[in-house]
C-alpha cells in the first residue's frame, strides 16, 4: 500500500505543478485579477462510505472553512460513526453471548487546493490530518448489561480527489446556483495503526449534496453594494 501512496502523491504533485504552469501562462490582466485578495466562507457535506475490517460503514461529517483567493480552501471537519457490531461467541458456546456498540468520533484540519474551477464543475485535492477516539462497549445479549469498555485513539490522515458539479453563475435562478453535487474519493491512513490496531486504513468515497457558500457570499455583497447606491 506504501507503493500506492507514493504513486498517488506523485500524481497529485504533477497535477499541481502542471496547473501552476498553466496559470503562469495567462495574460497580465488575468494575473492581476488573480492577485486580488479575497476570503470567503465555505462548507461541505462529507458523508463517507468506507470499510473497517472488511465491513462497510457510513461515516457522517461536515466541513467548514474559508476559500482564499478563489484558489484554495482551508478549514476543519468533524465526523462520527455509531453502529452495533456483530455478536461474538465466548466460552465456545453455540449462541452469541454479547454484542458491541462502537462510537467513532474524530476531527481533522484540511487544506484543499483547486486544480480547476470551471462554470459547470471544479476539481480539487483535499489533504487532511486529525485526531479521533473509538469507544467500544460490550453488552450481554440476554439482559443488555454492560460487561466491558474500551477506548482506542487514532490519528487519521488522508488525501483525495473531489469533483463538484454546479450550475453556471449567469442568469440562473440564484438558489439553484448555490447548490450542486459533490463526488469524493480518497485514501485514509492512521499513523497510529501500529499502536492501537484499529484497522482504519483504506479507501473511502462519498456522494453528497453541495452548498456553495462563496456564491451566496458574492450575491450578498453584490446586493449590499446595489443598496448603497
Amino acid at each position: 500500500m506504501n507503493f500506492f501512496l507514493r504513486i498517488l502523491f506523485f500524481f497529485i504533485f504533477f497535477l499541481l505543478r502542471y496547473n501552476n504552469f498553466i496559470f503562469s501562462q495567462e495574460s497580465d490582466t488575468l494575473v492581476i485579477e488573480h492577485q486580488k485578495k479575497s476570503i470567503k466562507p465555505t462548507t461541505d457535506f462529507d458523508q463517507r462510505f468506507s470499510f473497517i475490517k472488511k465491513n462497510e460503514v457510513n461515516i457522517w461529517g461536515q466541513k467548514v472553512g474559508v476559500l482564499i483567493n478563489e484558489k484554495i480552501k482551508i478549514g476543519v471537519g468533524g465526523y462520527f460513526l455509531k453502529d452495533k457490531l456483530k455478536s461474538n461467541k465466548i466460552y465456545n458456546n453455540s449462541k452469541p453471548e454479547f454484542y458491541v456498540n462502537r462510537n467513532i468520533e474524530f476531527g481533522t484540519a484540511y487544506i484543499e487546493p483547486f486544480l480547476f474551477r470551471k462554470n459547470y464543475w471544479e476539481l480539487s485535492v483535499p489533504f487532511e490530518m486529525g485526531f479521533g477516539k473509538t469507544t467500544l462497549k460490550d453488552y450481554l445479549v440476554s439482559n443488555d448489561v454492560l460487561v466491558g469498555h474500551g477506548v482506542k485513539y487514532f490519528f487519521p490522515t488522508g488525501i483525495g480527489l473531489s469533483l463538484s458539479l454546479k450550475l453556471p453563475v449567469g442568469k440562473t435562478y440564484k438558489p439553484f446556483r448555490w447548490i450542486g453535487i459533490n463526488f469524493l474519493a480518497g485514501y485514509r491512513y492512521d499513523i497510529a495503526e501500529h499502536i492501537y490496531n484499529t484497522d482504519y486504513d483504506g479507501l473511502f468515497w462519498s456522494v453528497s449534496g453541495a452548498i456553495f457558500l462563496d456564491r451566496i457570499f458574492d450575491d450578498y455583497k453584490t446586493r449590499e453594494s446595489k443598496n448603497k447606491k
